[in-house]
């Protein structure tokens, strides 16, 4: 229902008024982003306790976080949420990175509205001594490539196209901002799949184009000493965008 006002009251409900309250039409400068869809159990248990545990109040940073996807779905929605204490402050600041996702599930940057609206959200429970600036996370696009050892009395098609599946199926929940990649971890699923031997090698890739986020991360210079995991920078969120094409392996 539109508000409106006119300088004269006395003509609010003149057919001349109602032809002008009639043909008021609204667009929005930029896209309409910040839908989420429907939370796994995972999240939606995950999110349950950080709202528990923060009272209705931001005090710790997970408050900051628990709080953030309360906000209201009329003001947007985001998807993933990371607040971390800005150590370059002189004063109780917040950087509350935040990404949203588009129809199809992938992530995107969230606009400015949303942004703004989450601020004002924020407001209404933060210390009065802290101060929140809410800004991009960064998506970094990675494909993943992998060489398992199968047995000989296997299809060796068949077992590539049972290591994949098993890949995109791992992956295919939106990861969080700042969290970590165990390479172990794909280790373990591919050494699962039957008629895998032994999985000989892992290995991540950054990808970039048109179809790609233009963010990227020096995988050599993140990856653990012991390549056992990929560190991930507080404002950074990873995404396998398109698992057809970025999850590839060969069969020996």
């Amino acid at each position: 229902q539109p508000i409106y006002e006119f300088n004269d009251p006395t003509i609010s409900q003149t057919p001349q008024a109602l032809t002008v309250v009639s043909s008021l039409e609204v667009f929005n400068e930029e896209p309409i982003v910040g839908s989420a869809k429907i939370p796994t159990a995972k999240e939606i248990r995950n999110q349950a306790m950080m709202v528990y545990a923060s009272q209705n109040r931001a005090v710790t940073s997970q408050d900051y976080e628990a709080i953030a996807y309360m906000m209201p779905g009329k003001f947007g929605a985001v998807k993933r949420v990371r607040a971390v204490r800005d150590q370059d402050s002189l004063k109780r600041n917040i950087n509350l990175y935040v990404v949203s996702e588009n129809s199809r599930g992938k992530l995107i940057q969230s606009n400015s509205a949303l942004k703004e609206n989450l601020k004002i959200h924020l407001g209404r429970y933060r210390m009065i001594n802290d101060t929140v600036d809410v800004l991009d996370a960064k998506i970094v696009n990675i494909g993943m490539e992998f060489e398992v050892v199968a047995s000989e009395e296997v299809n060796k098609y068949e077992v590539l196209d049972s290591c994949i599946i098993a890949l995109r199926q791992a992956f295919s929940q939106t990861r969080f901002i700042g969290e970590r990649l165990y390479i172990t971890d794909v280790y373990t699923i591919l050494n699962k799949v039957r008629g895998v031997i032994d999985t000989s090698k892992v290995a991540l890739t950054s990808k970039r184009g048109p179809n790609y986020s233009s963010s990227t991360l020096n995988i050599d210079q993140f990856m653990s000493l012991d390549g056992r995991y990929l560190s991930v920078p507080d404002n950074v969120i990873l995404e396998i965008k398109f698992p057809k094409i970025d999850i590839k392996g060969t069969v020996r």
